[in-house]
């Protein structure tokens, strides 16, 4: 993807706003000359796309901010080009965004309109959760980068720890990658998320290669939140689906670890 991005700035389909090193490589923010939206580039990797006043045009963000909707307190997990924090804030919540990128709340604050008074902590999200102890009715991730094994940083340690920074009736909400329809990611990190006593839901798009999925752990047996979700899968030119989670806790010992 770094070579199309550099052939569209040569021929001017996106006008590249600033370049900047983090700590995961190289990061452009570029504006798009046909819709005037705001893409965050690192490595040559599209991680945020969205208005200049911070409206992602991802659907995944979309559904995280409806499954998010009943929660007060939320700890978001990542930040990049900040886009799911910005939205929550405008709903009302409360936040506290971790990400060990420093400039990446620079970034977001500059070129995606993340408000300045949030609190932001530069913090690896394993080391965050580890050592916290507050707790959250709301729980979002969406980490990732080059490089980023999804299956080795959210092992059954972490996600324990996660799940235990949640406050009672509390959700975990995150977006995780998923090569293909046969890719037991979403499944095992849902598991392992979950624990015994939370149920899994994954929002997913079958047939599509390397795409975002979304999953969702909550203590309700349904997801009362299905016809806000349908509205937001049928305004989308994607092929969005709501099914359970596959797999349960206790199946972790057999061959997902």
């Amino acid at each position: 993807m770094f070579s199309s991005l550099n052939w569209m700035l040569e021929y001017s389909t996106l006008k590249l706003l600033g370049r900047y090193q983090g700590r995961n490589g190289q990061i452009d923010i570029v504006e798009c000359s046909w819709d005037g939206t705001r893409v965050y580039f690192e490595e040559g990797i599209r991680q945020s796309q969205a208005t200049p006043d911070g409206e992602s045009v991802f659907t995944y963000v979309k559904l995280m901010d409806e499954l998010l909707s009943r929660s007060d307190q939320v700890l978001v997990l990542g930040c990049g080009g900040g886009n799911l924090a910005t939205r929550l804030s405008r709903l009302g919540k409360r936040l506290t965004i971790v990400d060990i990128n420093p400039i990446s709340f620079v970034l977001a604050q500059r070129y995606f309109d993340l408000p300045d008074e949030l609190t932001c902590i530069v913090s690896d999200f394993r080391k965050f959760v580890f050592d916290d102890r507050a707790y959250y009715d709301g729980i979002a991730i969406d980490v990732g980068g080059p490089g980023f094994r999804f299956t080795e940083e959210f092992d059954a340690v972490t996600c324990d720890a996660i799940r235990a920074r949640l406050a009672p009736g509390g959700r975990i909400v995150m977006n995780v990658m998923v090569a293909n329809d046969i890719d037991p990611t979403p499944d095992r990190i849902a598991a392992r998320l979950a624990g015994e006593d939370m149920r899994t839901w994954i929002i997913d798009e079958q047939g599509i290669e390397d795409r975002n999925a979304v999953i969702t752990c909550m203590p309700e047996r349904t997801l009362r939140s299905r016809a806000a979700l349908d509205r937001v899968m049928r305004h989308s030119h994607e092929r969005w689906a709501i099914r359970r989670g596959r797999s349960r806790s206790r199946d972790l010992a057999v061959g997902l670890r």
